[in-house]
Formats: structure tokens, C-alpha cells, sequence
């Protein structure tokens, strides 16, 4: 259950708001730094260490931005698996502007890329993205701590302020994470073209726009891990299958564009999106990125309305769960 530890608050389509029509925009600047820490879980087994702050960059001026984690988690402890939990915390003055996180099992003696982003907004004067990091044992161990722990280095980078038409999909109900969820989590099986996460948006024939996806995937060569807090306790992965190599999945994302009759015009894999991961059983949970920019169609009868997805397709090997809270994508005019 750690999406509950890494709980979002609200960044929907609709809710990134626009600056006020009189405020002359802010010109847009990159913030970024880097900073590292130790990582520790507890004595148990599956118990989660205490959560470490991994580092901060601060956001002087409203706007929306794009805020990116991207962390190197090493393993050089005792310990021949752990599972490692990163998350990313945006929050303005008053209140939090939105959260995501990712997860994976880290062997030892492994350096593991691990990485997540989410626009988001701030109405106040100003605001601040953290890091944070937490770590648990698969098995319970009687090792010293110290020896156990893992180094994680991370460098946060938001770019901004982007264009107020920015748009990511929809996560909570009533604009308000605390009504919980709009979606759920569900089963991707063999061959099926899933959409991981979709919005519906408007833009210009002929426009330009950057098209990012997150997903958050676990394979079903176990049962343990399927679940999340929109499953109402129920593994999502039917039983555990014997499949050492895991899955191998393809990911990229699509637009399509209607005319304004509602008819479809055009149907564009974003260019440079497409990419395969391979979720072994060891690994078992992974999180994914894919980005790209595209042309919208200028085809006769093309409309404004467009519908912009994350596709998620298990080439060979078990299915696999596409974990809803940690799974989104955004569309960001040029």
C-alpha cells in the first residue's frame, strides 16, 4: 500500500490554471539541484524505513510548471533485494500542488536509474518541489542497519512557467485528491493496446505541442504487489506465473484528432515516444517514462478537439498491473 504513504493532492486537467489576464507572465526559467542520502529500511521484513528528504529547489513566481525527479539508487548493501520508493512533492505557500511517486526492487550491487515528473501549478507568490525516499527488506534481517542502507542521488529540475493551456489527465475526483481517486487500477494482459491514462483537450490543426507519460507497472510472475488503494484490497494479478524474464512491454503515446462533427480525423503515434521496457521478476514493479514532440495534423476537416493517451501493450510474457495513482500523461502546447 504505498501509494497511500506517497497520497497526491490535486493536479487535474482543468485545474492548472491560467495566470490572470492583467499579470504579465513570468519569463521562464530552469531550477534544478542535486543532493544525495542514505536510505534505510527496518529490521522486519516489507516494513518501510523512515522517509529521508533527498533534496529541494525552490519556485520564486506563479505559473505552471514541469517539475522532474531523476535519481540513481545504489545497492551496495547486505541485502540481495530491497524495495525502493521514491516520491515528488510540489506545494506552493498554502497548500500542496500535487505529489507522484514511483517504486522497483534493486538488487545488490546494482546502480538503478530511477525518475518521475507532474506539472503543476502555483497561484501563490511562490512555492517549492522536494524529494523524498523511503526503502524496506523484502526478508527480515539481523544485519547492523548501517549495512543495509542504500545511496540515492537525485537531481530535481522544474522548467517554467509553460503554457497556461497545459493539460495533464484527470487522477481525483472533484478536482480534490481527498475524494480519492477518479480511475483504478487494472490488468494489461498479452497483445491488448491499453490506454494507460488519457485526456481530451483542444488545440490548433497544425500546432506544436511536448507529450509526456508516466506509468507505473507491475508484472505477474507474483500476486504480491498488485494491489494499490483503488483495488479495494484485491491482487489484480490472478495467480503468480513461473516467468523468470518477466514482461517485455511496449509504451508510446498517441493523439488523435476529431473534426467537429466528432468523427475522427487523424490518429498520430508521437513521434520519438515509442519504447520497450522489460519488467524481469526480479524487478517486478517499474516505473516507465515516454515524451515526444508532435505536429498536430493540418488535414482538411480537422477540428480543435483532440484525445491524447498513454498506450501500454505486453509483447511477451505475464500480464501486468497499470497502477492508476502513479500513472498519468500531459500535453503542453509549444
Amino acid at each position: 500500500m504505498w501509494f497511500r504513504a506517497l497520497a497526491p493532492a490535486a493536479l487535474v486537467l482543468g485545474l492548472l490554471a491560467a495566470l490572470p489576464a492583467s499579470a504579465e507572465p513570468p519569463t521562464p526559467h530552469t531550477y534544478s539541484g542535486t543532493d544525495s542520502a542514505y536510505l534505510t529500511p527496518r529490521a522486519g521484513a516489507e516494513q518501510s524505513g523512515p522517509s529521508v528528504r533527498l533534496g529541494y529547489v525552490k519556485v520564486p513566481a506563479p505559473g505552471t510548471y514541469y517539475a522532474e525527479l531523476d535519481a540513481t539508487v545504489k545497492n551496495q548493501s547486505v541485502d540481495a533485494v530491497q524495495l525502493v520508493s521514491l516520491s515528488l512533492v510540489c506545494k506552493e505557500e498554502s497548500s500542496v500542488a500535487d505529489q507522484i511517486g514511483t517504486r522497483s526492487n534493486i538488487v545488490r550491487g546494482e546502480t538503478l536509474p530511477m525518475s518521475t515528473r507532474v506539472y503543476f501549478t502555483i497561484k501563490d507568490k511562490r512555492g517549492a518541489c522536494f524529494a523524498y525516499g523511503t526503502t524496506m527488506g523484502l526478508k527480515s534481517s539481523s544485519k547492523p542497519l548501517t549495512s543495509r542502507r542504500l545511496l540515492a542521488r537525485v537531481t530535481l529540475t522544474i522548467s517554467g512557467p509553460v503554457s497556461d493551456r497545459t493539460v495533464e489527465s484527470r487522477r481525483f475526483d472533484f478536482d480534490d485528491a481527498n475524494r480519492g481517486f477518479s480511475g483504478r487500477s487494472f490488468l494489461a494482459k498479452p497483445k491488448q493496446q491499453a490506454h494507460a491514462s488519457e485526456l481530451v483537450t483542444s488545440a490548433a490543426p497544425g500546432s506544436q505541442a511536448f507529450v509526456t507519460g508516466n506509468a507505473y507497472l507491475t508484472t505477474c510472475t507474483f500476486r504480491g504487489g498488485s494491489r494499490d488503494q483503488t483495488t479495494d484490497g484485491r491482487d489484480l494479478c490472478p495467480r503468480s506465473v513461473d516467468a523468470p524474464n518477466g514482461s517485455l512491454v511496449r509504451e508510446r503515446l498517441l493523439v488523435r484528432q476529431y473534426t467537429p462533427g466528432g468523427s475522427v480525423c487523424a490518429t498520430t503515434v508521437v513521434p520519438g515516444s515509442t519504447k520497450q521496457f522489460r519488467i524481469t521478476a526480479r524487478r517486478h514493479h517499474l516505473g516507465t517514462a515516454v515524451e515526444g514532440t508532435i505536429s498536430l495534423s493540418a488535414k482538411q476537416g480537422c477540428g480543435n478537439r483532440i484525445k491524447v493517451w498513454t498506450e501500454v501493450q505486453v509483447l511477451s510474457g505475464p500480464s501486468v498491473v497499470v497502477h492508476f495513482p502513479a500513472t498519468t500523461t500531459g500535453f503542453r502546447p509549444l
